[in-house]
């Protein structure tokens, strides 16, 4: 072979090898069958009980992490009957009130064979919200006529969970992690803008509230100014992980590196954004193996590669999702995959098919 000839190869690889770096090992991404694989396992007895609960481990319940898995299983009308029995499993869980004194908010449950117990404590109040509103919007966004009768129907339980983001929303924007955690994290007041932000939609188009679209969209500007003031750290440009944290340390994968994704994930930055674009670029010099599961946490953070799809970053993704198919597609999901990865990786997986949003 010629120098000429062996530089084009060799460029030719390098081409390769940048638009589909799991193409040289005969892999690559197959989003359509990774979506109804991992659908199929999360409403399967695996991860799913019969009363519409989707289960975090065989014996516990975490809403906050069912509520991703069903926002993942909105993408596919073949498990709209899973998602609508999700949320008629909160609904029916909702305090009235809690040991707090707030309605509307959720307990983690263990699970016994069919016995269900409340913990009577959760992980956050401010991220179980939000993120069932979420849900509810993604739900009415899929245009079903079910799904937005359904929703329909709830506009007192979504005003009475909106109520506790609101409640727990302090003079600086941003909420706490729960009455008795008086703690502000990026990750929590990103979902919580989310959620703010997807409630006065649900108020504007489901329920034809003007008022209390407006109502929502005031809070979700103070927790928007919040993220953005308090815990921006302007001298090293990032994100503090919560409000008066030390500075971030780059080298710590959560919460630390992970929380700087969350903004974008949320809407909170858009992918264009400068800030979003340094934060992106600083998170993969510092962790340049994520696609490969090469970071100190035994999960494999799924939600990662959504904030990579939302980039643009089609490389890393694609590297991504054969690691997961590896690992865990053709092996039947084996421990420490979960409900919550389940979500992610389905809507990265179809937002990769070209479907929006993620």
């Amino acid at each position: 072979m010629t120098r000429a000839n062996k530089n084009g190869f060799r460029f030719a690889c390098w081409i390769l090898l940048v638009l589909c770096p799991a193409c040289l090992g005969g892999q690559t991404p197959n989003y359509r069958n990774n979506v109804t694989a991992t659908a199929n396992w999360t409403v399967s007895s695996a991860s799913s009980l019969p009363d519409g609960a989707i289960l975090y481990t065989s014996t516990e319940i975490k809403p906050y992490y069912s509520n991703l898995a069903a926002i993942g299983l909105t993408k596919n009308p073949t498990y709209f009957p899973q998602v609508k029995a999700w949320m008629q499993w909160y609904v029916n869980h909702l305090n009235y009130p809690d040991k707090w004194g707030y309605s509307c908010t959720m307990y983690d449950y263990n699970v016994s064979g069919t016995t269900e117990t409340p913990t009577n404590d959760a992980d956050s109040t401010d991220s179980y919200a939000a993120t069932f509103v979420s849900l509810a919007w993604a739900y009415w966004q899929t245009g079903d006529a079910g799904a937005q009768a359904y929703i329909k129907t709830l506009k007192y339980q979504l005003d009475c969970i909106g109520g506790v983001m609101v409640q727990t929303q302090q003079s600086n924007g941003l909420t706490w992690a729960k009455p008795d955690y008086q703690i502000q994290y990026l990750m929590d007041n990103s979902e919580v803008y989310k959620g703010l932000k997807d409630l006065a939609s649900l108020f504007q188009y489901a329920f034809n509230d003007t008022t209390g679209s407006a109502w929502y969209n005031a809070y979700a500007l103070n927790e928007f100014n919040g993220i953005q003031t308090v815990l921006w750290d302007s001298v090293h440009n990032d994100y503090l992980a919560y409000a008066g944290a030390p500075t971030t340390n780059w080298k710590t994968w959560y919460p630390d590196s992970t929380a700087q994704l969350f903004p974008v994930l949320n809407g909170v930055l858009a992918p264009s954004n400068s800030r979003a674009i340094q934060l992106y670029s600083t998170f993969n010099t510092n962790w340049p193996h994520w696609t490969t599961l090469v970071f100190p946490d035994q999960f494999p953070w799924a939600v990662v590669s959504g904030a990579a799809a939302l980039m643009g970053d089609t490389t890393r993704v694609n590297g991504y999702i054969v690691t997961i198919q590896n690992k865990y597609v053709k092996t039947g999901f084996p421990y420490p995959w979960y409900c919550a990865e389940s979500g992610w990786f389905i809507r990265v997986n179809n937002y990769m098919l070209g479907e929006r949003p993620l």
